[in-house]
């Protein structure tokens, strides 16, 4: 009887030992349970500050320029257009050049820009008798407010501008060319690899990629930490943009630009690393691709106003050597100005 006790003590104490382990006598231990709970937690945690990244990323909506006095940047008042692309907008304003040299250029700004924010080099192309064509980015200035998918659907936006300038003047493509500023300059690239027939396509401060610029700025912004969440942001931005974020590369992109291209840089942009445009120099076919990269001190996107002496001479020496007939010649610079 003694023994039977004993065993039927062993027993209970064995069933208490095994219930013990998980509520609901399920069998796996707690520290099992502890640790999924961590692992969802952490899920959420990521989830939540990616959601907070790729808000920053690709929702803020930036401000219309400040009046503009178009005189003195040499330039008559320009016509204001809208340029539809599906349910997105695109403030525009169009210059009409009276000296009628058969050419035209859309000119995009980059990343919380605006149209007016690069009156200052429209004399590279205005001084040679081209029209001008510059337009404000979706969610930026006075285009319909979306997301930023930097160049992925803005080039979609931008092939309907090149489509409306050829429409108002009458030009044919092979007369319109492509310039454009860090986010306008890789959405330019994009663009370009689309439309064989263009004249050229002059990038300035582009990055490689969406992945590569939003890794150097998280670690910028927050510190080298932040740059785990760029794989998660970049995860909602497909969700919440409607697009492809691994599609802005125009390092990739650059592969397929059969056009005439320069691409400039400076070596101290404080945005983005002369080396994302280095990466793009690489791909691209070199038989048509030049690469100034300029030495002036410039920041980010602004080796025209650093120096445009000398910008204005390599612009001129690239369309020199691979479109001659593109515009008028440049009216010749009168040394007591």
């Amino acid at each position: 009887m003694a023994e039977a006790e004993i065993a039927d003590a062993d027993a209970r104490r064995d069933r208490r030992r095994d219930t013990a382990r998980v509520p609901g006598r399920a069998g796996i231990p707690w520290r099992w349970i502890v640790t999924a709970a961590a692992l969802v937690i952490l899920v959420i945690l990521y989830s939540s500050i990616s959601w907070t990244f790729t808000s920053r990323l690709i929702g803020v909506q930036f401000p219309a320029a400040p009046e503009v006095a178009f005189a003195d940047f040499g330039l008559p008042q320009p016509e204001v257009a809208t340029i539809a692309n599906g349910d997105i907008d695109l403030s525009a304003w169009y210059f009409d050049n009276p000296a009628g040299a058969g050419c035209g250029v859309v000119m995009l700004h980059g990343y919380s820009g605006n149209k007016g924010g690069i009156m200052a080099p429209t004399p590279l192309f205005w001084d040679r008798g081209c029209d001008l064509l510059l337009y404000d980015l979706r969610g930026h200035g006075e285009s319909s407010a979306g997301d930023h998918t930097y160049g992925v659907l803005d080039r979609d936006d931008q092939l309907a501008a090149i489509d409306w300038i050829i429409e108002r003047t009458g030009l044919s493509e092979n007369k319109i060319g492509l310039i454009g500023w860090s986010y306008g300059a890789a959405t330019s690239i994009l663009t370009a690899a689309e439309r064989p027939g263009l004249a050229f396509v002059i990038s300035d401060a582009s990055y490689s990629s969406l992945g590569d610029i939003a890794r150097v700025q998280a670690g910028a912004l927050f510190g080298n930490w932040a740059k785990a969440f760029v794989p998660g942001a970049l995860f909602w931005a497909r969700f919440r943009g409607d697009f492809d974020p691994s599609e802005a590369a125009p390092a990739e992109a650059i592969e397929d630009v059969t056009i005439p291209t320069l691409l400039v840089q400076s070596t101290t942009d404080d945005f983005t690393p002369y080396e994302q445009t280095d990466e793009i120099y690489a791909n691209s076919n070199h038989d048509h691709t030049i690469y100034e990269l300029t030495t002036a001190g410039a920041l980010h996107a602004s080796s025209y106003v650093t120096d445009p002496v000398t910008y204005t001479e390599f612009v001129d020496q690239f369309l020199a050597t691979y479109i001659p007939d593109f515009g008028a010649p440049r009216p010749p610079v009168d040394p007591a100005s």
